[in-house]
């Protein structure tokens, strides 16, 4: 099909207009830069406070893909450095919370359960030691999504009503705070998508090789139509998300924010009508 000659034109003026609404090149990378260089001083005041966690901010403002007419939430993540998620019983360690990760041919695509481990011995725990932990009907003792999210409100009660946004415990409007687990061995979910990009053009060879060795988390979010999805954790590969965008060129991080503006206003116009 033939490119109207208009076009050309068209797509320059889109480009120079996205430039001065901050999606220019220089913008994009200092938001990066400065979302980055954020992560480290919210590490380090979080480690002043005594809480031992990693920090990562995501999300639309950390990789410079908005404008201000997005109104884009602020989101970040914080993992707990004083949690072992573990696939095999092996990988238990002592002197920390371990939790093992389940899922059976009932659960829901990138769902799991995660079952409680006694801190010094090696086993199942089998009782209700605190209040984020649940009994499951098979007897196990499951550390509970909603249950924890519920404690977050609770122990920075403080800092005033909790906002409640999916996985997000946030006490500031505009941003999603995701309290959720670390996850540092490979996963399923993560070699399949492996498998399917090998030989493509895009991603290239580098950014898989560095995604098979990515992290990944569990957000407390379970699915709606599942049995336990109060208990249910959903699997999210942030730092591989990250990396993609990351790779992006300029054109193609424009292209981005123009396809995230139509969405937007396709669904202004459908909400007004209904």
């Amino acid at each position: 099909m033939e490119i109207p000659e208009h076009f050309a034109e068209l797509s320059i003026r889109m480009s120079e207009a996205l430039d001065e609404s901050g999606a220019g090149k220089e913008t994009v990378l200092e938001r990066r830069r400065t979302f980055l260089w954020r992560e480290q001083m919210e590490k380090i005041a979080m480690k002043l406070q005594g809480r031992n966690v990693e920090c990562f901010h995501f999300g639309s403002q950390s990789e410079g893909t908005t404008i201000p007419g997005l109104q884009s939430d602020i989101d970040l993540l914080i993992s707990f450095n004083n949690e072992n998620i573990i696939t095999e019983w092996e990988d238990w360690k002592a002197g920390i919370k371990n939790y093992l990760m389940l899922r059976d041919d009932t659960t829901p695509p990138q769902q799991y359960l995660l079952q409680a481990f006694k801190d010094y011995i090696p086993e199942p725990e089998t009782s209700l030691v605190n209040d984020t932990l649940v009994r499951k009907d098979s007897g196990q003792v499951l550390f509970s999504a909603e249950r924890h999210k519920q404690f977050i409100a609770y122990f920075d009660r403080a800092q005033g009503e909790a906002i409640y946004n999916g996985p997000s415990v946030s006490f500031v409007h505009n941003w999603d705070i995701v309290n959720a687990s670390y996850v540092r061995k490979s996963l399923p979910e993560t070699e399949l998508w492996i498998d399917r990009c090998r030989g493509r053009h895009w991603p290239p060879v580098q950014l898989i090789e560095a995604a098979r060795v990515a992290s990944c988390f569990l957000v407390p979010a379970g699915h709606p139509d599942s049995d336990y999805k109060h208990e249910e954790w959903r699997l999210s590969p942030n730092l591989i998300e990250r990396m993609l965008i990351f790779s992006f060129n300029i054109t193609q991080i424009k292209c981005y924010i123009v396809l995230k503006l139509i969405k937007n206003l396709y669904f202004l116009i459908l909400w007004e009508i209904l």
